[in-house]
């Protein structure tokens, strides 16, 4: 019983892994050609599966609390405690390429905002600094004033 629900959970996070890799790589190619449109549709889409995941999550606590992965193996037949393993490193294997794919984008997205940052410095005149500086007096001069205080 528990064997099954642990096969069910784990495949269920994979599909969910796996449709966040998909949606990495699309994003990946939105952000090479600039397309803010579609990153904002891939982000979209992006949160739906992140939130699903933490539904998956959320009944991955309520259901297997205390419980491993491991100790679902101790108790799991030959071929059930083959295929959790093979999930298992699906698994892994999906969560290792999402985080290398989110670091690319990551990347891409620095790129693009340190991009954008240098045309507006490009465009924008350079401002005077906004705090006070002390200006030369145009009406003051070392020379002797025409007023004589003494008189």
């Amino acid at each position: 019983m528990e064997t099954a629900q642990m096969t069910s959970l784990l495949e269920r996070l994979l599909k969910s892994h796996e449709e966040l890799l998909t949606l990495g790589d699309r994003k990946t190619d939105v952000l090479k050609l600039g397309d803010i449109k579609a990153l904002d549709v891939l982000l979209k889409e992006e949160d739906l599966q992140v939130k699903k995941l933490k539904l998956i999550e959320k009944e991955r606590l309520l259901k297997f609390a205390n419980v491993t992965l491991g100790d679902v193996l101790e108790q799991a037949e030959l071929n059930e405690k083959e295929n959790l393993l093979q999930l298992q490193k699906k698994l892994i294997t999906a969560y290792e390429a999402l985080k290398s794919r989110n670091e690319l984008n990551q990347e891409l997205l620095e790129q693009s905002l340190q991009y954008v940052n240098m045309s507006l410095g490009m465009i924008q005149p350079e401002q005077e600094p906004t705090t006070y500086t002390k200006r030369a007096n145009p009406y003051q001069s070392n020379s002797t004033s025409l007023f004589d205080s003494k008189a």
